[in-house]
């Protein structure tokens, strides 16, 4: 009798349950879900579950939303919902009367109108299909002055009637408009709980920006028992407004952000006043805010004991004392200390305070004064950081620092190294470092970039000492989603051969000012990075016509190409391209 042994079972991965295949891809980048979505039907629907619908956005750019032409009316033949829309230099149609807006309308939770052509019974009728809304934004939409707001016949179209209750963000960022038009719209939204008025009134006289902060304040006192979040970024603010926060006794704000640029008073100051009473505080960002002093740093630590962000981007006036109190904030989750005038010291002395399981992302971006010692103590203290932006910080970063940062934070998902000038191959490879990393007795130890396996984010641009023996030995990361080169003069295709294949799942990719990138690395790049989005070759003199045939014969889903001071190409780049049906810019001149 002759045994015969069973072919070895092949799992069939295509008929996996769909629950089970929604449970791993939530475990996936929403590019990583969109790519294994082609592999069969099964995992199509599977990558269109509700959750994941949620975490994409849905943005139409410069089209006319009208529902007999594309890509409306294809759009209309979908099955899915959009929870989350974008429109940017979008036209409505004629017809107050969208079938779109019947379909889709109940499931829409975020909308934004960005520079749009919109009128107010349009706008109206069609966030009345939207039940279940919750964040609408108008921003830097012209119209907002004219059409939507001004001159408002409030008995017509029963616009006084009209609320959307379910509404609770609301964004005018990027617009200037007048007390009339501004408490139309607040009134037709009742239950709003944050309001974003970012880069507004920045084209008007001081005396209406009084009369509208004013008017700001009204609505503040009004709704200060719901209002948990005032976004102000880009409005200076005096110590006269912030008096009139501190009179609203009932706000406990979540979330706030200012500009302030007053020398601050020594006597009553209106600033202490409010940092002081808004102990629910959990995002605080006050980036550019030159008049913010250590004082106002020690009562943020000892009263806003709850805050998880922080950005005092471009606080000049904040010392290392101030920043060393920070990091006693046990709940703070990310600090932004970027282009402050700061030294190691208060980096040094409070990562002594720090609850390192906590922190997950620190930016300290433009500040000269680091130097080797402070990323080693970042190093050696915030093992958990997800974020580290140190770039154009020229003297910290050098090869034996780097070392550091390689063996403890292995948990980096974005890391900015840029004008690294000091960074060098030995560096980011390990290999022929001069001081080794590790050394007892015998055994030595030094370690190369690809240890920090969940990199989305590589920015090394600047790093002109960098040349194609790191690319080749390592920048091996199956999960880079982003990776910047700019600037790097040594790299040329014996890197980029290497690199398309190490790192497959590229999606932005910028080489400009690297003289040798040529019409071959261009092909490389066109034929393995499949998931390519963004491609920036500005200022590479080798690239020529040539090249446009292969990001038009291989390039499918590119959208943005940027290609200035590259003198050999033609005039009609965009021609060339036409049959890349995503691209949406060629930035040529």
């Amino acid at each position: 009798m002759k045994l015969i042994e069973p072919e070895p079972s092949v799992p069939d991965f295509g008929n996996l349950p769909t629950e089970l295949l929604v449970t791993i891809f939530k475990y996936l980048s929403p590019g990583d879900r969109n790519a294994a979505s082609y592999t069969c039907s099964k995992w199509y629907e599977a990558s269109k579950y509700l959750g994941f619908a949620r975490q994409m956005v849905l943005h139409l750019v410069g089209v006319e939303f009208d529902d007999c032409k594309p890509p409306v009316a294809d759009l209309l033949q979908s099955p899915h919902v959009f929870p989350v829309l974008k429109l940017t230099r979008v036209r409505l149609q004629q017809s107050v009367y969208s079938q779109f807006w019947r379909d889709f309308g109940p499931a829409i939770s975020e909308i934004t109108f960005e520079k749009c052509m919109i009128w107010r019974e349009r706008i109206i009728k069609v966030l009345k299909h939207m039940d279940n809304l919750r964040t609408a934004r108008f921003m830097e939409c012209d119209l907002l002055r004219d059409d939507l707001f001004k001159e408002w016949k409030y008995m017509e179209n029963g616009v006084l009637e009209t609320q959307f209750q379910s509404i609770q963000t609301l964004s005018l960022a990027k617009n200037n408009f007048t007390e009339l038009q501004f408490g139309a719209i607040v009134e037709m939204m009742p239950n709003l709980v944050v309001l974003d008025l970012s880069n507004c009134f920045s084209y008007v006289d001081s005396a209406s920006k009084t009369l509208m902060l004013n008017c700001i304040l009204r609505f503040v006192r009004d709704r200060q028992c719901t209002l948990k979040g005032l976004i102000l970024n880009g409005i200076s603010l005096d110590d006269l407004f912030l008096r009139g926060l501190c009179k609203a006794q009932d706000l406990r704000l979540e979330s706030f952000s200012m500009m302030y640029l007053e020398k601050m008073p020594l006597r009553d100051p209106a600033i202490i006043n409010f940092l002081r009473q808004q102990t629910e505080m959990r995002v605080l960002d006050l980036s550019q805010s030159t008049g913010i002093t250590d004082f106002c740093l020690d009562q943020i630590v000892r009263y806003m004991t709850k805050l998880k962000i922080l950005d005092l981007t471009g606080c000049w006036n904040v010392g290392d004392y101030g920043v060393s109190q920070i990091f006693r904030l046990q709940n703070l989750e990310k600090l932004d200390l970027s282009q402050c005038r700061i030294t190691k010291k208060g980096i040094i002395n409070g990562c002594a305070y720090c609850n390192r399981k906590v922190l997950k992302e620190l930016h300290l971006e433009l500040i000269n004064t680091l130097d080797d010692d402070c990323v080693v103590k970042i190093g050696a203290n915030f093992t958990y950081l997800t974020v580290l932006n140190i770039g154009g910080s020229s003297s910290c970063m050098t090869d034996w620092s780097a070392q550091y940062i390689f063996y403890n934070l292995t948990c980096l998902e974005d890391a900015n190294f840029e004008r690294s000038t000091k960074l060098t191959d030995a560096g980011f490879t390990g290999i022929d470092l001069p001081q080794k990393t590790f050394a007892i007795w015998d055994i030595e130890e030094t370690f190369s970039i690809d240890r920090l396996k969940k990199l989305r984010v590589l920015k090394v641009s600047g790093c002109y000492k960098l040349t194609d023996f790191s690319l080749r030995y390592a920048f091996r990361f199956m999960e880079l989603k982003e990776l910047s080169l700019s600037r790097c003069h040594q790299i040329s295709k014996q890197g980029i051969e290497k690199l398309v294949t190490s790192c497959p799942a590229l999606e932005y990719l910028d080489l400009s000012e690297c003289p040798n990138i040529n019409d071959y690395c261009i092909e490389l790049i066109a034929q393995n990075l499949k998931r390519i989005t963004t491609l920036k070759l500005a200022n590479c003199p080798l690239i020529s016509e040539v090249a446009l045939s292969y990001l038009s014969q291989f390039c499918k889903y590119l959208k943005y190409l940027y290609v200035r001071g590259c003198f050999k190409l033609p005039p009609d780049i965009s021609e060339r391209l036409a049959n890349i049906t995503t691209l949406r810019q060629v930035y040529k001149s």
